[in-house]
């Protein structure tokens, strides 16, 4: 079952660099020196997948949140 994930980590990527290392994840800028990836994944082993790549980088993980996919693909909070 796929869900909807924001995460956050620190420094602001580049999105035309970074945007196809995420799953197709959106990058935003936020304040602070900070990139939010947001969208959906299709289960929790490409979740994991995902903070490994990040490990890997060597990219700091601020934090994680998980919400249900409507059916439009958008996240309801």
């Amino acid at each position: 079952m796929p869900f909807y994930y924001e995460i956050k980590i620190k420094g602001q990527l580049d999105y035309s660099r970074w945007s196809g290392w995420f799953s197709g994840l959106s990058l935003t800028h936020l304040e602070a020196d900070e990139t939010l990836l947001a969208g959906t994944l299709p289960d929790q082993a490409a979740l994991y997948g995902l903070i490994e790549r990040l490990r890997d980088l060597n990219l700091t993980l601020i934090s994680i949140s998980q919400g249900p996919v409507s059916d439009s693909g958008l996240n309801q909070k």
